[in-house]
């Protein structure tokens, strides 16, 4: 992809977003349970703040390969955890009429909206999700496509990437804004030259195909009605 990108111009009546990942135990948000949670708050004015934090939760059910690749063992089981009647009053200040981005976030969302439940609190987020994915279509390929995944946004937009650090929320939700950036930053150099929309990119390949650049991860899908349904991992 070309490089022609310009500043983007910060609108103090633009709402308040809050970049968020989540981490589980499986991919059935009716069953699997949080592990790690990670927001970036970024208010009209360009100011961020950056939130992390391990939710109390049992590995009841867990599926070993949603543990393998978020590397529970080694990375979050021995980290203090956090009761949701604490983390989530900070996210309710955070997300106060915020909109959540993220890719795939309605996986996150349903996740937040069950733990705000759990400690008798109302979400209130905006009823609006953006989907970083969704965003960055029109800039990445030439018709309509299954939404791109965390890694696969990163390589196509030319985002630096660390496959070592990919599936840990913070560094996903910090990836997830940087698309996010990405694309609004190669539109405003659109529209600034009034140039044709770039030439597609084509989709990295996935794990699924044989490489590393987007593993399928339990961590990081959405289900709907039925475990089985599941969309492409984040």
């Amino acid at each position: 992809m070309s490089d022609m990108t310009a500043p983007v111009v910060r609108d103090a009546s633009a709402p308040r977003l809050v970049f968020v990942d989540t981490e589980a135990t499986g991919l059935d948000h009716r069953v699997h349970q949080l592990t790690e949670v990670a927001w970036i708050l970024r208010e009209p004015d360009g100011r961020e703040v950056t939130r992390r934090f391990v939710p109390e939760h049992t590995l009841d059910g867990a599926e070993a390969k949603a543990l393998e690749i978020t590397r529970y063992h080694e990375l979050l089981a021995d980290e203090p955890r956090t009761p949701d009647a604490e983390w989530v009053d900070v996210l309710l200040a955070d997300a106060d009429g915020a909109v959540l981005v993220g890719v795939v976030p309605d996986f996150d969302a349903r996740h937040l909206l069950q733990a705000c439940q759990r400690v008798g609190r109302t979400p209130t987020w905006d009823h609006h999700l953006l989907d970083v994915g969704t965003l960055a279509m029109p800039v990445l390929a030439a018709a309509p496509e299954v939404p791109r995944g965390v890694a696969s946004l990163c390589v196509s937009l030319g985002v630096p990437h660390d496959p070592g650090r990919a599936h840990g929320a913070l560094y996903d939700a910090q990836q997830t804004m940087r698309c996010f950036d990405r694309v609004w930053e190669l539109l405003a150099g659109l529209r600034t030259s009034g140039a044709p929309l770039p030439d597609p990119v084509p989709r990295p390949p996935s794990s699924r195909e044989g490489s590393s650049v987007e593993e399928s991860s339990a961590s990081a899908s959405a289900v709907e009605e039925s475990p089985a349904e599941q969309v492409e991992s984040r």
